[in-house]
């Protein structure tokens, strides 16, 4: 942990050489979220329940695209972000099903971009609290 201004960022220093900070996963479902944002104009989703898909899978997109960038700029705050946004990748994932999509691109695009913003989002935001974890028992022990 590196002290700067006087505050403590374990996401910078020697101590995060070689180590995954909660910035990546943010940061590259970041980008998840800007593919499902553009995915419905480049596959033309349209067609699929009167616009619903296009809808719901732009909403989503600039729901997580906002969380996810706020988490790699200060991936130490607001780890709640990244379970908001693991909880969309799961809505994504059931969505085709509960609102009965029958166009296959469709289907196939919620799914692997569900599928990465669960795990990235979930990988991130257990990084935070096991690095906050770890910080507050560095604290209890001095």
């Amino acid at each position: 942990m590196v002290t700067r201004g006087g505050e403590q960022h374990f996401w910078i220093g020697p101590g995060t050489e070689g180590a995954l900070t909660p910035s990546l996963p943010s940061s590259l479902a970041f980008v998840a979220a800007l593919w499902l944002g553009f995915a419905p104009y480049v596959l033309h989703f349209s067609q699929v329940r009167h616009g619903l898909a296009d809808s719901i899978d732009v909403l989503v997109a600039l729901v997580v695209a906002v969380l996810a960038l706020v988490r790699t700029v200060v991936p130490r705050d607001y780890p709640a972000f990244s379970v908001v946004n693991a909880a969309l990748g799961l809505w994504l994932i059931v969505a085709p099903f509960l609102l009965g999509y029958d166009l296959t691109r469709v289907i196939v695009t919620d799914l692997v971009v569900g599928v990465l913003l669960l795990g990235l989002s979930g990988l991130s935001a257990v990084l935070t609290y096991r690095q906050r974890a770890k910080a507050q028992a560095g604290d209890l022990r001095a």
